[in-house]
């Protein structure tokens, strides 16, 4: 049987922190940009103007 064994080393996971800090701002961005146009989607949810559902009807034809 081979035994074997992994370092517990803290200095391993240092890369690791500038891609989490940078997911990190990625989420804040979002949630800003969500933030900015929610009003404007419940508005659309709620009273959607023929102009606007035929545009996405459009839209999706084309994909």
């Amino acid at each position: 049987m081979t035994k074997t064994s992994t370092l517990n080393d803290l200095s391993n996971f240092s890369s690791l922190q500038p891609v989490e800090k940078a997911v990190d701002e990625g989420d804040q961005q979002n949630l800003l940009f969500y933030n900015s146009i929610r009003s404007k989607l419940d508005q659309l949810v709620k009273e959607p103007s023929n102009e606007t559902i035929q545009k996405i009807l459009d839209y999706s034809k084309k994909k």
